[in-house]
């Protein structure tokens, strides 16, 4: 398992970060009653193997803290995530819904108070980032294969629709949590297969253009959701990201999806204002034209934005939005570097 930051994860993670930014813009100008354009057609392709992607990712450096001491475990994973879930769902409503503020407060607390049972979509993955790491600290001694397998027939339960809890944690739980279980268990076996790949640059391009297609076509034929089929092509899409994480970290000019990946966290949570400021400027405007570039750029310039707001509050007093004050923290784990939302600097490329 390396012991500092890897290049390939850094990009895999740039990469799901922008297409998730992505799919939020895309699902946020649809919610106003805008065509998206081939936008659309883009999401509705990456939708199978986005979100698994995601957590699979999230879960592949797990193994440095889940068996460690408890409290260390607790401060640095769970209440970290939910730190910043909550400073962030009081900022977007704050900002996004100011007039509730001042008109109706008991329905702004109210709001605030019930997302905290069921999350807002544009905080959700921070959400479950939380239950999950909550989950599999009290799995973590469970048989990893019984774990898994009780984790699929989940998953094929919830993506297919066979079975509805009416709560989007518990939904969510079900649809994902195996995705994030494997990339906890598979971690070393990973980093051994993409040592072994990196040297094989032509061929993994073979094999993605070859996904690409595939996946495509499971898309088109509208038979994406069905019971193993989701299931393989979330894996399939998730092994898919990993290797073009390879691939773009040999490329030196896309360094800057590496630093994206680096910083993905921080772009999930800032991105939600810039993204609804944006969306509502242009309709103000007027028609908008060619929708599915204003909906791609819409998204990179909120990712651009949510990385600069980052640089500019550093070292203020607003950098509480993404360090945790020490005074919130576990005595015990007080010292560990993870109060912030990013990892220690770089010890390995």
């Amino acid at each position: 398992m390396p012991l500092g930051r890897v290049n390939w994860v850094d990009h895999a993670k740039g990469a799901c970060i922008i297409l998730i930014v992505a799919l939020f813009t895309t699902q946020a100008f649809s919610a106003s009653g805008l065509h998206t354009g081939w936008m659309d057609l883009v999401m509705r392709w990456a939708q199978p193997f986005l979100m698994p992607a995601f957590f699979f990712l999230a879960a592949l450096f797990l193994n440095r803290t889940l068996f460690g001491p408890s409290r260390h475990y607790i401060d640095r994973k769970i209440l970290h995530f939910a730190y910043f879930y909550i400073v962030w769902l009081v900022l977007q409503d704050a900002v996004l819904n100011s007039e509730l503020v001042l008109t109706a407060p008991h329905i702004f607390l109210g709001n605030l108070l019930s997302a905290l049972v069921e999350p807002r979509d544009s905080l959700l993955l921070v959400y479950m980032l939380t239950v999950f790491h909550g989950a599999t600290w009290l799995l973590r001694r469970m048989p990893a294969r019984k774990v898994f397998a009780v984790a699929a027939f989940l998953q094929m339960g919830f993506a297919t629709g066979w079975i509805d809890t009416g709560s989007l944690v518990l939904n969510e739980f079900g649809r994902w949590y195996v995705f994030f279980f494997a990339g906890f268990v598979a971690a070393p076996v990973i980093f051994e297969m993409a040592e072994r790949v990196a040297g094989h640059t032509a061929q993994t391009w073979r094999v993605l253009i070859g996904w690409v297609v595939a996946n495509a076509a499971f898309v088109g034929l509208h038979v994406a959701g069905l019971p193993l089929i989701s299931l393989a092509l979330g894996f399939a899409g998730s092994g898919a990201m990993i290797a073009f994480g390879l691939m773009l970290s040999h490329v030196k000019w896309l360094s800057i999806i590496g630093y994206a990946g680096r910083h993905c966290l921080i772009i999930y949570l800032t991105c939600a204002i810039p993204v609804t400021l944006l969306q509502r400027g242009l309709i103000a405007k007027g028609e908008i034209d060619n929708t599915g570039l204003t909906v791609l750029a819409t998204a990179l310039v909120a990712v651009a934005l949510s990385l600069a707001f980052h640089r500019l509050v550093r070292g203020t007093p607003l950098n509480v939005l993404y360090r945790r004050p020490m005074r919130l923290r576990i005595k015990s784990a007080r010292f560990s570097r993870s109060s912030a939302l990013l990892p220690p600097p770089p010890t390995a490329a």
